[in-house]
């Protein structure tokens, strides 16, 4: 073979692949890929899990809800009890209790109930609820009534609230007078302050006696969130409304609303309640807690006192300020039901008691002419008067209501002065041999 044909033959062998390389080449053909297949496989896939996923989140979302309201419309055992026992005034009470918890925004005090009108419970579009037996305009002797939901009258008709049974007392004894019950749930005195000086300035018709019902509200606010001087769920005001700062940039805090997330808040709570409770540490508030908590009570309550009296001194009436029984202070025997009633509380509210003991035991020490300490004005009586850790029945009311009568008229230049002399003696109740509580 010449040169030439020689490389021409290698040329063409190099162009052409041998008949084993084109066997092996066809063992693995080249295979084109459907993406389009794949990827609506994969949308499918996606929007099954989607919808799955939404569905059970909206039955957690919905069972959630359920548990919620469920816990809302439960009712305390000796609520239950009067419901189903009770005459049917009481019945009728408790079935407007509901609906008349609503309250709306009130500036500078924060709340104030909605207005309601019931058989039962009547309140006006001011927020104040109704009192009876009372006779107001320009002459008659006028008190206007502060408190939180003890001088409000929770669990008692209209005709049953402390205000409502002092004019009575006035009516018994032939003296006309105004009552006006400014009560409102939750208030602690700082409130009720703030309460006086807006009527102060927008009512031409000013009190001749200002009264203020306190004692619980400033020891549990101590309690709740572990300071003074602050209100009744005032963490929860303040989370709420920084929430709303952070609600306005881009993020997923519209999930803290939801229901899920609120009870899944719960559960842990729960659980960490538990956990603390078993391993010894589930008391809110120790014994040195309460009582370092207590001396700041009782200055920023007397801070307010020295306030009201300058007001008293401007707009001409006499303040006067009681702090009223409370079953965790006092030495009454309990009943059975006040027994229970008493430990369900303490379960609830681990270490309450240790507070509310050292805040009265402050408030007891203070001898000043215009506070009036009642911590132990129910000592003597025996049969249950407790519906709460404050609030009393018709009874209880009516031993409550004769005191406050006695103090409005008996002013401190008479021998019935603050705490100073605890000498009452109400519906053949003697307090001056009450047993007072012990530090």
């Amino acid at each position: 073979m010449s040169g030439l044909q020689e490389t021409e033959h290698k040329t063409e062998s190099f162009l052409q692949p041998s008949t084993a390389k084109d066997e092996i080449a066809g063992a693995r053909p080249s295979v084109s890929t459907n993406y389009g297949s794949l990827l609506r496989a994969f949308a499918l896939r996606l929007c099954v899990a989607v919808t799955l996923g939404l569905v059970l989140l909206t039955v957690v979302e919905m069972y959630s809800y359920w548990r919620g309201t469920e816990n809302q419309r439960a009712l305390e055992p000796e609520v239950e009890a009067t419901i189903s026992q009770g005459t049917p005034e009481e019945r009728e009470y408790w079935r407007e209790q509901k609906a008349a918890q609503k309250v709306q925004y009130e500036p500078y005090v924060l709340w104030r109930r909605a207005p309601f009108n019931g058989s039962a419970i009547s309140i006006n579009a001011d927020g104040i609820r109704q009192t009876l037996h009372t006779h107001c305009d320009a002459r008659t002797f006028t008190v206007w009534m502060f408190g939180d939901s003890v001088m409000w009258g929770w669990g008692s008709p209209d005709s049953e609230t402390i205000p409502s049974l002092v004019a009575a007392d006035y009516e018994k004894a032939g003296r006309p007078v105004c009552i006006v019950n400014y009560g409102e749930k939750g208030w602690a005195n700082t409130q009720e302050l703030i309460a006086l000086v807006e009527e102060l300035k927008h009512t031409d018709h000013k009190p001749d006696a200002v009264l203020f019902y306190d004692g619980g509200t400033e020891a549990f606010s101590a309690y709740e969130n572990k300071q003074v001087d602050v209100h009744s769920n005032y963490l929860e005001f303040k989370n709420y409304f920084e929430g709303l700062f952070a609600q306005r940039r881009p993020g997923f805090s519209y999930l803290r609303r939801s229901n899920t997330y609120r009870k899944l808040e719960a559960i842990a709570a729960r659980v960490s309640f538990r956990l603390a409770r078993k391993d010894g540490t589930g008391a809110s508030v120790s014994a040195s807690e309460a009582q370092s908590l207590a001396p700041g009570i009782m200055q920023n309550y007397q801070q307010n006192m020295d306030i009201i009296g300058l007001l008293a001194k401007q707009y001409g009436f006499r303040p006067i300020f009681v702090w009223y029984p409370n079953m965790a202070v006092g030495h009454k025997q309990l009943t059975e039901d006040e027994e229970e009633l008493s430990q369900r509380l303490e379960a609830q509210f681990p270490g309450m008691e240790l507070v509310y003991r050292a805040a009265y035991d402050q408030c007891r020490s203070v001898s000043r002419p215009d506070l009036y300490y009642l911590g132990d004005l129910l000592d003597s009586v025996q049969p249950r008067l407790y519906l709460g850790i404050a609030h009393l029945n018709r009874a209880g009311n009516q031993i409550a209501a004769d005191r406050v009568f006695q103090i409005l008229e008996n002013p401190p230049n008479s021998t019935l002065a603050g705490n100073a002399a605890l000498v009452s003696k109400t519906r053949g109740i003697d307090s001056s041999k009450s047993r007072l509580p012990q530090p």
